[in-house]
């Protein structure tokens, strides 16, 4: 019985296989459609597949942001049609995204050029899409984005009401990101992040890790040095012996052997 278990499981795991590599030929043959739903196939067969996560989660960002969808930061940050768009819910779907997209340092997506160029495409139009998203809640239109077809549900200018406000312009990706040294107290390591409008306000992956972090950015905090032992006065050090007499701990001074009986 458990031989016969452990068949089948090799069995949906070569198959995933096989559907995550064909989603990577359909992708690159430009049919992002089907490359998506090949590998939510390849996902639900053996979820447990290296890369299979971040690879159907790229997939299906590049699928939501096809041409002919109209404004689709919803689909993009995988929010419904008619639900309202905060900052928070914004914020928890970017970093839900982004973390399935980045994985893990050492995905097998990173040894798959195929797939870590789907995955890099798939973070661009991910911050993209929050950068259109935040741009839409700080003008008040987070309920007046275009139907699925294409067709906008925004009032036309001689309807609109007098409190009605356009959306600013979406942030651009080329506006230049400031290069600097994050540290994270997760896996306590540095790395070179790149921190624009959007990370001061929702925020980053670590690089090392799967750590969310934060602005303010911390810094690598450091080494504590003990004060040198100042004149006159003995550098000690805890004894693990104790006096016969009274049980107390005993101190070594450095300085003529002194021995101190606290």
């Amino acid at each position: 019985m458990a031989m016969a278990s452990s068949n089948d499981e090799n069995e949906r795991r070569e198959q995933a296989e096989k559907a995550l590599q064909r989603a990577e030929e359909l992708f690159a043959a430009g049919n992002v459609r089907s490359a998506h739903l090949q590998a939510g196939r390849a996902k639900r067969l053996c979820p447990s597949l290296p890369g299979v996560a971040s690879a159907a989660a790229a997939y299906e960002v590049h699928a939501a942001a096809r041409p002919g969808k109209g404004n689709n930061w919803r689909a993009v940050l995988g929010m419904r049609y008619g639900d309202a768009a905060t900052l928070d819910t914004i914020k928890d779907q970017f970093q839900r995204l982004s973390l399935l997209l980045l994985h893990h340092p050492d995905d097998d997506n990173n040894n798959n050029a195929g797939r870590r160029a789907a995955v890099e495409g798939a973070v661009e139009l991910l911050r993209r899409a929050c950068e259109d998203a935040l741009s839409a809640v700080a003008a008040g239109s987070s309920m007046e984005d275009d139907d699925d077809d294409g067709t906008s549900r925004r009032p036309h200018a001689a309807a609109a009401p007098h409190n009605y406000k356009m959306p600013p312009p979406a942030m651009q990706l080329h506006v230049p990101r400031e290069a600097i040294v994050i540290y994270c107290p997760s896996c306590k390591s540095e790395f070179a992040g790149k921190v624009g409008r959007l990370e001061q306000q929702v925020g980053m992956k670590c690089a090392r890790c799967t750590e969310w972090l934060s602005p303010p950015w911390q810094k690598k905090p450091q080494a504590k040095k003990e004060p040198p032992a100042g004149p006159g006065r003995p550098a000690v050090f805890q004894c693990p012996a104790k006096c016969p007499e009274c049980g107390e701990q005993y101190v070594h001074g450095l300085e003529e052997n002194l021995v101190i009986n606290r």
